[in-house]
């Protein structure tokens, strides 16, 4: 059997091009992520790490004086 491409939407793989078996067909399917789709997956993670690294910080509000001290300039 060839390998083929499907797109995953809505709970449903969807196949790019239509298959050649019978109704009913039991197959067995390994899920491999192509190029993109991991490109897109580790930009997700990135920006869920740095989504919770901010509300981590987010929590500590420094006071001006307390900036003043530690030499961080605000525009």
């Amino acid at each position: 059997m060839p390998t083929i491409t499907a797109t995953y939407e809505d709970g449903v793989l969807k196949p790019a091009q239509p298959l050649d078996l019978p109704d009913h067909a039991q197959v067995r399917i390994t899920i491999e992520l192509v190029a993109q789709d991991l490109q897109q997956a580790e930009r997700r993670a990135a920006v869920e790490c740095l989504a919770r690294l901010a509300k981590v910080h987010a929590e500590t509000h420094l006071t001006r004086d307390e900036l003043h001290e530690r030499g961080v300039q605000r525009d």
